[in-house]
């Protein structure tokens, strides 16, 4: 008879704690890498191990790994979990009978779901069993308090994917070691809200400035301050409506410390950060924190990879340009959205390239089978639902050869126009109404998205003077969605401010009113959506192996 209750605590075990999955990826940071170094070494028993500095960085690499995780970053998170909304649908071969959650069509058994669950949970009992050792090395004073910093923080903002998408969640705060300590009971999201603001606030004292880095794969202070401005202002949404305004100013404080740091700065041209992406170009002004993706999978080129580009890419068939599925189309809400989209050409240069305004043509040769050339088309301007997002670019991708599924291409986790906007969101907030100040930010990436200088007034740009507080609430979140669309910030952003379900049901009637019989599919994912869609469900087997949640599974489930 098989023992279910051995196999149940092993699985706990290495699901929540994450352990094995540590020891086994023992990893190694050099002072001379700007990259963390992900080629694993070797088994060393926990006992034994956190003994040295290199030991606690190899740990610290463990814990920055969950980040590119095909759950997290490297694919799920972007590419399924947010991408349907107002910005867009997710198309391919079989969408019409698609089910899974771009759709909003899934249970708590989905294996999405429950694998963003499970990889968070991993990166946080890395990140505690690190701190629980964080004391045991002899190393220098100022380089384990960085180490301390880096990991408090990421434990954080783990927990603060779990908090924005699950609502309340167990919160160990120290590493689960054996069968006997697995077994965790909700927590409030109001206190687990507290606690990532806490970490992250001492996190921001620990932890180096993005210039003595010099790139935007690690966590620095402006970049804790960044991440702060966005907990907080989660925090004053929904569900919440308690002390909102506290915890819009608090957000307001954050953002103006990295406005006020002056390092970061607009990049002049929109494209180039995306194309930067692309290249492995670090520019640490405007492109604060990227997951960092170094390889593609091919030969000796085996460090991290995702599918940046590749999944949400310009659909290819030539993998000299770059193989590239397409999963991701614009909706019409987003491309009517840019100023002068019933133009060829728009004023609003993020248009053209967040949506892409060509196809990828190839001519195969009839002997062969091989392919002779590509070529482009543009889309014909009525033509919106065929357009893939053209964020990131496989054709200016450097790693050689190019794969057809991986690339090295680098994921925003935070740019300085997400805290320009950020911080414009919360002086409205704050004071029912715009300033100067807020204007100032928010023309600021107005006037970017048009090729003019940022730091000076245009009045074809600029929002206009004595706006109310609704209306240039409006202003800010149509500007969150042209800035910064595909960038997996959209259905999150939709449900803290509240108009997520009356959002997506506008969407569906724009798509069943408006697009081609071949994608009135796409409205499927606006109707489905309920209000049990605003959080996550619990994942089916954290339910039944974790009996100190009491069958709390969330509203709708």
């Amino acid at each position: 008879m098989i023992n279910y209750k051995l196999k149940i605590e092993n699985r706990m075990v290495i699901r929540m704690a994450g352990i094995s999955v540590l020891l086994l990826t023992v990893m190694t940071i050099t002072s001379c890498s700007k990259y963390l170094d992900t080629q694993p070494t070797s088994f060393i028993p926990v006992n034994n191990y956190f003994q040295t500095a290199d030991q606690m960085n190899s740990a610290l690499t463990g814990v920055y790994e969950l980040l590119g995780s095909g759950n997290l970053y490297g694919e799920n998170l972007w590419a399924f979990l947010n991408s349907s909304t107002d910005e867009s649908f997710y198309t391919r071969s079989g969408s019409t009978t698609l089910t899974g959650p771009v759709l909003y069509n899934y249970t708590p058994a989905d294996g999405m779901i429950g694998g963003l669950w499970s990889d968070l949970y991993t990166g946080i009992n890395r990140a505690n069993l690190l701190l629980d050792n964080i004391n045991k090395p002899l190393m220098d004073s100022a380089s384990r308090s960085v180490v301390q910093g880096e990991a408090l923080f990421l434990r954080a903002y783990y927990y603060f994917l779990l908090v924005s998408n699950w609502g309340d969640v167990p919160m160990p705060l120290h590493a689960t070691t054996s069968p006997d300590s697995i077994y965790f009971p909700k927590t409030k999201s109001r206190a687990v809200y507290t606690q990532i603001i806490n970490d992250m606030t001492l996190a921001d004292s620990l932890v180096k400035t993005i210039t003595q880095w010099g790139y935007s794969g690690r966590v620095s202070k402006t970049v804790v301050e960044g991440i702060l401005a966005r907990v907080c202002l989660f925090r004053a949404g929904y569900p919440f409506t308690d002390s909102s305004a506290y915890f819009y100013s608090q957000s307001l404080n954050w953002s103006n410390k990295v406005v006020n740091s002056g390092i970061h700065s607009l990049n002049p041209s929109y494209s180039q950060i995306f194309i930067n992406h692309c290249q492995n170009i670090y520019d640490i002004k405007e492109s604060m924190w990227e997951v960092e993706f170094t390889g593609n999978g091919i030969g000796t080129n085996t460090q991290a990879y995702g599918w940046v580009g590749s999944a949400n890419g310009i659909a290819c068939d030539d993998n000299s340009i770059g193989y590239s599925y397409g999963f991701l189309n614009t909706t019409a809400t987003l491309f009517n959205a840019y100023s002068g989209s019933n133009k060829l050409v728009s004023p609003d240069k993020r248009r053209d390239w967040n949506i892409a305004p060509f196809s990828y043509k190839t001519y195969k040769n009839k002997v062969t089978g091989l392919i002779d050339s590509t070529t482009t088309a543009a889309w014909p301007i009525y033509d919106v639902y065929n357009r893939n997002c053209g964020k990131w670019r496989r054709s200016y991708e450097v790693a050689a050869p190019k794969s057809k599924n991986f690339t090295a291409i680098n994921f925003p986790l935070l740019r300085y126009a997400d805290v320009l906007l950020m911080k414009a969101e919360a002086i409205n907030e704050v004071n029912q109404g715009p300033t100067p100040e807020a204007y100032d930010a928010i023309n600021q990436v107005r006037r970017r998205a048009y090729g003019f200088r940022v730091d000076l007034i245009n009045k074809a740009t600029d929002l206009s003077a004595g706006l109310g507080y609704t209306d240039f609430q409006q202003a800010v979140y149509n500007e969150r969605l042209l800035e910064l669309c595909f960038e997996g910030l959209r259905r999150n952003d939709l449900i803290r401010w509240g108009t997520f379900l009356p959002t997506m049901q506008v969407v569906a009637y724009q798509i069943l009113s408006s697009a081609p019989s071949g994608f009135l599919y796409a409205a499927n994912a606006s109707s489905n959506v309920q209000p049990k869609h605003q959080l996550f469900p619990i994942p089916r087997y954290e339910m039944a192996l974790n009996p100190a949640m009491n069958g709390q599974q969330n509203p709708g489930w």
